[in-house]
């Protein structure tokens, strides 16, 4: 008699397994999105309009979706994947850090002539965003500084 976990060969077991994690975690955003969760920023802000009966209704098939995961982790025997949320700020501070050095003045020529006074009033600040996007990216690698030069 087969075992089921025997139909997958290795490769196959990890497919499926990254997946149902990938669908597994953009069900629980969606569900948080659903339960009203409004993100209200400076220059962001995001949230989501539906009525309460069809955010009922997506919050339903969630657990149905959910639940099938579940089973199928059980009848294939996956494991949990630990992610590790420094690495994905590490990864999103040091993509912001290259974005705000192409905000600063002399990168924005590329889209036409800037302003003599602009350099005065805008670089500084995003030097300091800039340095601490490098920090909090460090931080999320545990503290590693990484080298990084503004090309």
């Amino acid at each position: 008699m087969c075992r089921v976990t025997e139909l997958l060969n290795m490769a196959q077991r990890r497919s499926l397994s990254i997946g149902l994690q990938a669908f597994e975690m953009h069900l629980r955003q969606a569900d948080t999105w659903l339960r009203g969760g409004e993100e209200r920023g400076i220059l962001c802000r995001r949230g989501l309009n539906l009525p309460p009966e069809q955010r009922a209704a997506g919050r339903a098939q969630i657990a149905e979706a959910l639940a099938q995961i579940a089973a199928l982790a059980d009848r294939f025997d996956l494991a949990a994947a630990d992610d590790d949320l420094g690495a994905t700020i590490a990864a999103q501070m040091s993509v912001d850090w290259a974005n705000l050095c192409d905000a600063r003045s002399a990168k924005l020529r590329r889209y036409g002539e800037v302003d003599p006074r602009l350099p005065d009033l805008l670089d500084a600040d995003l030097d300091r965003l800039a340095l601490l996007a490098l920090s909090l990216a460090a931080l999320g690698r545990g503290g590693q500084e990484e080298t990084i030069t503004d090309g």
